[in-house]
């Protein structure tokens, strides 16, 4: 199968082109990004050379989505790029959340439609879209209510492409990501702030403590690996699921601050916020900040994520295996 993947050097999108070249040996992967690949990612894919291409195109660039979709001729797309949520990069320059995630999506469909062959584009979205929701476990069907630029700009995306689907026939399901962690998590143009299991997994690599607000320790969430995410990426790119489903691609659980330090193996140090790695709200465990429940994609995609515990511990070997993603400074 021929694959494109928007926003490829990203964190779980580099994840998802090393799985779809590593576990199908037909695959080629046309890989799109803003920004060139840089060492990390092209060592991921070191062994698949010969079956991944890397484009660098804007997605919000028609006649450049255009012209690379045409050449790669793919089946599927996946589209991943995105800007990801920072309180400092919405107050300065907002509207390119809404450049980014939702033009950008626009961009893509268009330029999917007008080339013939491409039968399915999977949105990557996000639990963002839940925002404000009182509700502390949020189903596929609970009502949106984004509160930031960036959850504003994914559920516009969403729109975007169920009215793509429905005009010109073409299977757009959308997969809301939870709180995410894992191989190839590291600062990009798209994501600037970096998750709690990230920096556990720094303090584990480098025999120290973590640096938490003593409010962090009362507060929990709902985790996924990336790997885990992955395979159901995979799934849902190779035709399982409606083809106008949304799918939350989650743990479906609540797991409490220390339950995942303690899987970290790691010890804690409560400093002021201001010098804090990590600072979460216990008051605030619920819309985006909740726990996503992913029934739906047990059921309709027959994937199953694994144990919490086995994920972490696949993470800390990868760790301690890759210590310079996590030096001082990244």
């Amino acid at each position: 199968m021929r694959y494109l993947v928007t926003g490829a050097r990203g964190f779980v999108m580099s994840v998802l082109v090393e799985r779809l070249l590593t576990t199908e040996p037909d695959a080629v992967v046309t890989a799109v990004d803003l920004q060139a690949p840089d060492d990390a990612h092209t060592a991921s894919l070191a062994q698949h050379e010969e079956r991944v291409h890397h484009v660098q195109a804007d997605v919000t660039d028609s006649a450049a989505m255009t012209d690379v979709i045409a050449r790669s001729t793919p089946d599927v797309i996946v589209h991943g790029a995105t800007v990801t949520h920072d309180p400092e990069s919405e107050h300065r320059d907002p509207g390119r959340f809404v450049h980014v995630n939702t033009q950008g999506t626009t961009t893509v469909l268009d330029a999917a439609r007008r080339t013939s062959g491409v039968r399915r584009v999977l949105l990557v979205s996000s639990g963002a879209v839940y925002g404000s929701s009182p509700l502390r476990l949020l189903t596929e069907d609970t009502p949106p209510s984004p509160d930031e630029m960036y959850g504003i700009s994914k559920l516009a995306g969403e729109l975007v492409a169920r009215r793509f689907g429905r005009l010109y026939g073409l299977d757009v399901p959308v997969a809301r990501l939870t709180k995410m962690f894992g191989p190839m998590e590291r600062p990009s143009s798209g994501r600037s702030v970096m998750s709690l299991p990230y920096h556990l997994a720094a303090a584990a690599v480098q025999g120290r403590a973590v640096k938490i607000t003593e409010r962090t320790l009362r507060a929990g969430g709902d985790w996924l690996g990336a790997t885990e995410a992955a395979r159901a990426l995979q799934l849902l790119a190779r035709g399982e699921g409606r083809g106008d489903g949304t799918y939350n691609i989650s743990s479906g659980i609540r797991t409490s601050v220390p339950d995942l330090v303690t899987l970290f193996g790691v010890e804690t140090l409560q400093v002021p916020a201001e010098s804090a790695e990590a600072d979460m709200d216990p008051a605030t465990e619920s819309g985006k900040n909740g726990v996503y429940s992913c029934d739906r994609a047990r059921q309709e995609l027959a994937w199953q994520p694994a144990g919490l515990a086995d994920q972490v511990a696949a993470y800390v070997r990868w760790a301690r295996e890759h210590p310079a993603f996590f030096a001082a400074g990244r």
